[in-house]
């Protein structure tokens, strides 16, 4: 029997090898840098969310439409219906840059630090040959007119991902627009009958991204992971898995 390979990566400050971290990892820095340290310099597993298949299959049947249009290299539909003139981005890379694990990839010589991120799609501007990542959000709120203006806390990861991936793709030597995008798919309960079906109403939202804060922020994950002591506890309101192990004290690091 093949035993299946973990993902759970632990640091080795004695090591040359550059260390990996992606997109969702730099996010889980900034949210606790204690549960980073536990996960990336212990190998101590973060607790695990539960899975949202739609979600991955709405993304799944998104790619699919905008593959489409990239083999015909015309804008996708929804970005037609609002005059936006970009087209899927064609590069023999596009399918290693959208899988998971995989993504856009850079070497962070300064810290040796493997940087990767898996991009839902990238556009392109015939006309300036400029990239906009664009990333895909789905699921059924009754506050989806107020999501356009990016006002949540919550919002503040949708950003963070876009200014990753445009991050990532500049270092790999493409011109970035400012211009990024979320493809909002919000479900509608509408229908006074289910055939078996979901409706969604889809909204383009622009996001004027700017990643000159990610390199500061690689900067300060090497500093954490060469150090010995283990942050301590994030702010009670910040992060789940603090909250859990303060209130389980059987659990003791």
């Amino acid at each position: 029997m093949i035993k299946k390979k973990s993902r759970v990566r632990k640091f080795d400050p004695s090591s040359e090898k550059p260390f990996t971290v992606s997109r969702s990892r730099i996010q889980g820095f900034l949210d606790c840098q204690r549960c980073f340290y536990l996960q990336n310099k212990l190998a101590i597993k973060a607790l695990r969310s539960f899975p949202f298949r739609l979600n991955s299959a709405t993304d799944t049947l998104l790619k699919k439409t905008f593959d489409a249009a990239r083999e015909k290299q015309i804008p996708h539909r929804y970005f037609k219906d609002k005059k936006i003139n970009l087209v899927p981005f064609q590069h023999e890379k596009i399918n290693e840059w959208r899988e998971n694990f995989q993504g856009v990839k850079f070497h962070y010589k300064k810290a040796n630090l493997i940087i990767q991120g898996a991009v839902d799609e990238i556009l392109i501007n015939l006309r300036t040959n400029e990239l906009s990542p664009v990333e895909f959000k789905s699921t059924q709120t009754k506050e989806g007119d107020s999501v356009k203006y990016l006002g949540q806390p919550y919002h503040k990861t949708w950003k963070n991902q876009l200014e990753i991936y445009g991050y990532l793709l500049e270092k790999n030597g493409f011109k970035i627009s400012e211009d990024s995008y979320i493809v909002f798919c919000n479900a509608s309960l509408e229908p006074k009958e289910w055939n078996e079906k979901l409706i969604f109403d889809i909204q383009i939202i622009n996001y004027k991204i700017d990643y000159t804060w990610v390199e500061d922020v690689l900067d300060r994950i090497k500093d954490l992971l060469t150090r010995d002591k283990i942050p301590d506890f994030s702010g009670e309101d910040n992060c789940d898995m603090c909250r859990y192990l303060q209130e389980h004290q059987e659990i003791e690091i």
